[in-house]
């Protein structure tokens, strides 16, 4: 297998655990850090429930706009050495066969921990309002004891 192979692999699992609201599966294909740039804001995740957040917003995102395909399609990889990849790839959001979102393109780094392959940053175009790990409810980041708030 490829390392584009590997790459594309990546891609569609995640996206079909997006897809069929599969938290399990997607949270066990993500590094700790997950590292989020966009247009708009960088996020760094590393809280259980800042990665649970931002996939329900996501497959959310997909549910409300009755989402039939999440396709990514990988384009090219860089390889720097055994365990560390980075692809880029565009993303196809598609309803019954018709485009509601895209096409756009994205890059992803991958880490290989213990045998398994685990993406570890996304740099996307999407405008940080529009891209769900971006917008953290203020509940999930209370204000800290004795701070204005």
């Amino acid at each position: 297998m490829t390392m584009l192979d590997v790459f594309q692999k990546h891609l569609d699992e995640i996206s079909e655990a997006l897809l069929t609201d599969d938290y399990d599966r997607y949270r066990a294909m993500v590094d700790v850090p997950l590292v989020v740039i966009t247009e708009k804001a960088t996020t760094i995740v590393t809280r259980e429930e800042h990665f649970r957040y931002g996939f329900e917003s996501y497959a959310g995102m997909l549910r409300t706009h009755q989402a039939t395909d999440l396709i990514r399609l990988a384009h090219s990889v860089s390889e720097y050495g055994d365990n560390l990849i980075t692809g880029r790839y565009e993303t196809h959001i598609l309803r019954g066969g018709k485009r509601i979102y895209g096409p756009f393109q994205s890059a992803a780094t991958l880490v290989r921990v213990g045998g398994r392959w685990l993406i570890n940053s996304v740099v996307s175009p999407v405008h940080g309002e529009e891209w769900p790990i971006n917008r953290l409810p203020d509940e999930i980041d209370p204000p800290e004891p004795g701070g204005k708030g």
